[in-house]
């Protein structure tokens, strides 16, 4: 068994070790005797190839029918796809709607893409709006009322009851 004192110096050795750790850096050791090796030169890189994509104004038989309606409506195929709610533009949107689902027998998501990505609902109603047209034919709204436009001939007062 060990002393007290060899106790308390192995203690303090083992404190300090603790303390101050002795860190070891790397040493670089130059090798003198190789000769440098020759890295080839990298080969030049090829030229990319072109990349081929097809042209925005192919056109397509909807592309066809978005040009009709849009020069029937003087209009161009941005607005019809756009957001604006005035008649001039929903009336486009509306038929191009309808033709492009009696015609080419779209989906109403195909068509609801491309009348401006609207959704299906959206295209339904457009397809049901321009069939009503078809058949009832368009009476554009007016700003004055019916009733104001009519000819009043008499008025008849009306009887005021009081309660007792």
């Amino acid at each position: 068994m060990k002393t007290l004192e060899e106790l308390h110096a192995h203690y303090k050795a083992v404190r300090q070790r603790l303390d101050n750790p002795v860190v070891k850096k790397p040493t670089l050791k130059l090798v003198g005797h190789l000769e440098p090796i020759a890295i080839p030169e990298p080969e030049p890189a090829p030229p990319p190839k072109p990349i081929f994509l097809p042209s925005v104004s192919t056109p397509t038989p909807a592309r066809i029918i978005l040009n009709e309606v849009a020069e029937k409506y003087e209009l161009s195929v941005a607005d019809i796809r756009g957001v604006c709610r005035k008649r001039k533009f929903s009336r486009a949107r509306q038929e191009a709607a309808y033709r492009l689902s009696v015609e080419l027998k779209f989906s109403l998501s195909q068509v609801g893409r491309m009348i401006g990505n609207k959704d299906h609902t959206t295209a339904l109603h457009a397809i049901r709006k321009h069939k009503k047209i078809l058949v009832e034919g368009y009476e554009p709204k007016t700003r004055k009322s019916r009733v104001l436009s009519a000819h009043v001939t008499q008025v008849e007062p009306q009887a005021q009851e009081h309660h007792v």
